[in-house]
């Protein structure tokens, strides 16, 4: 009897290595745009960057469909910017004047990726997860990437149910998509890395029909995303050149291949020095490195918010004096202002400084994001823990109130923005004044430049192209209104610079706050739940092959 139980522990573990050396890796890609005017050839740039990725760590041939645009139809899906094409300069000044520059140096093609299995539409997608993702059997993994567009929850009512735009103007809601995973068995591994605007809302995938009221799911599944559920991605554009691509999956892949996309070597990610660079060390790094307006999240932090908890905040203490006067009626105008009064702001200022430095806990007592710094780095992951000292460095922030620290520098940040967007509304008015002046003078010569699709336009423009750049150009206010554009280019660019330090802020709060509701989870979460996350969290460390 002894022999014949050996005999069958010994055949379990044979078929057990057997079934996982049977187990693939199976990838399925979704991207492009909802139109020829919205698909971007830095979308195709990112597919082919991942077969490259894929070709380079799986020297055997992977399962790998990809659902793209229009499929292989041969139209000009494609959006791109040619340099070596040249607008004549009576066009280009005429769409400055009547301000309809959009898409006006942009060329079209058909896009060039191969091995297209089809059309990124809704019935394409669906169908492959009832034909092929249905199918996928234990030990299996399925990774999904989605480089594409999306949009803010329909509903208000469900913030978080976002949607992914499809081909020919389709929208694929969080919650349809959280359905079409629902087909994949449950022994199945899913690992998601989504970088369209809005992405976030898709960590709630980890929920039942996408509903964090309605429970975990009991699929294994764990994901990535661009930016949070309310904000948009940077990313798309129609420029050729691979070293302006700043998005997510850029960084994303760079930290997984340890080059970047025109194959630059990086220093590794690899912050637990355990000699490989897991996807959630990829995505510490795309928080670290990453010099855009995203804010990006995963599956772990929806899975915080739900069930952890940050203790309650402090009630505002008022002072008896202003008790006093709002008893009155007599208003306080520090109050009013959203100021503090300098003797509270003093002592406000000599409690942070004097805040101890230690990593000990308090008993019995909930983190936050206010907890003393030195504990939370404590408690940090190796890669949080890199996250939070480097955006620290980044933001030459110190001390042990670091999330108040980083709270008064977005302040400072937001309020200096707000000054540029008073001075932007300000000279856009202005051009748009000087703009309608010039486009009356010079449909006051040529009437039919009232309608754009007049049949006499494009003879005017070929017969007398160089008489309307003079008309344009000897215009009194022309001058100014170039030195306009020139000044509204710039307040641009340090709006962008300003969002993209205010970003960085936000990257370290919500980085502060995590480790906190992390270690909460101990206090206010069942023992299932707990194991649950840590499942999770283990599902966000693995790594391709």
């Amino acid at each position: 009897m002894k022999h014949t139980l050996l005999a069958i522990a010994g055949l379990l573990a044979v078929l057990s290595i057997d079934q996982m050396s049977l187990a693939t890796d199976h990838f399925l890609t979704i991207g492009g745009g909802y139109s020829p005017t919205g698909n971007q050839i830095s979308l195709e740039k990112n597919v082919q960057l991942y077969q490259k990725m894929l070709d380079e760590t799986y020297p055997d041939k992977v399962a790998h469909d990809i659902y793209f645009s229009d499929g292989d139809d041969a139209g000009r899906d494609l959006q791109h910017h040619d340099p070596t094409v040249e607008i004549p300069r009576a066009q280009l000044l005429l769409a400055r004047i009547f301000q309809q520059t959009k898409y006006q140096d942009l060329q079209y093609r058909s896009h060039e990726i191969t091995g297209v299995r089809g059309g990124a539409s809704k019935d394409n997608i669906e169908k492959w997860f009832s034909d092929v993702g249905a199918k996928l059997t234990a030990g299996d993994r399925l990774f999904i990437y989605i480089t594409a567009h999306g949009g803010r929850a329909s509903d208000k009512k469900t913030p978080h149910n976002t949607g992914l735009f499809l081909w020919n103007s389709e929208r694929c809601q969080m919650s349809e998509f959280t359905k079409f995973l629902d087909r994949i068995p449950d022994d199945v591994p899913v690992v998601a890395v989504m970088v369209q605007c809005f992405s976030g809302g898709f960590a709630d995938m980890v929920f039942n029909e996408g509903d964090a009221k309605k429970g975990l799911s009991t699929a294994p599944r764990c994901g990535f995303f661009a930016t949070v559920h309310d904000r948009v991605a940077a990313g798309c554009t129609a420029d050729i050149n691979e070293e302006d691509y700043h998005e997510y999956s850029s960084y994303f892949w760079a930290a997984i291949r340890g080059r970047t996309r025109t194959d630059k070597p990086i220093e590794s990610p690899d912050y637990d020095k355990d000699g490989v660079v897991s996807l959630a060390e990829a995505h510490a790094y795309v928080l670290l490195t990453s010099t855009t307006i995203d804010i990006p999240t995963k599956t772990s932090d929806a899975f915080l918010r739900q069930y952890s908890k940050l203790p309650p905040k402090p009630a505002s203490k008022a002072s008896p004096n202003k008790n006093k006067k709002e008893k009155s009626g007599s208003p306080n105008k520090s109050s009013d202002k959203g100021e503090r009064p300098e003797a509270e702001a003093a002592s406000s200022e000599q409690a942070r400084d004097e805040l101890p430095e230690t990593d000990e806990r308090p008993a019995a007592e909930l983190l936050s994001a206010d907890s003393n710094y030195t504990l939370l780095l404590k408690l940090a992951t190796s890669a949080d823990s890199a996250v939070l000292e480097g955006l620290s460095a980044q933001l030459e922030l110190a001390g042990a109130r670091r999330a108040q620290a980083v709270r008064d520098l977005a302040k400072q940040i937001q309020d200096e923005k707000k000054k540029l967007d008073g001075q932007h509304r300000k000279q856009s008015s202005e051009l748009k004044k000087i703009a309608g002046e010039i486009g009356r003078s010079v449909k006051n010569r040529w009437p039919e430049f009232a309608n754009r699709w007049h049949p006499k336009v494009n003879e005017f423009l070929e017969k007398d192209g160089v008489k309307l750049v003079k008309q344009i150009e000897s215009h009194p206010k022309y001058a100014r209104f170039e030195e306009l554009r020139t000044q509204i280019q710039q307040l641009s660019d340090q709006r962008f610079d300003l969002d993209r330090r205010w970003v960085k802020c936000q990257r370290l709060l919500r980085s502060l706050e995590y480790v906190a509701l992390a270690e909460n989870l101990s206090e206010v979460a069942s023992p299932e739940v707990q194991q649950r996350y840590q499942q999770l969290v283990e599902a966000e460390s693995c790594t391709l092959n």
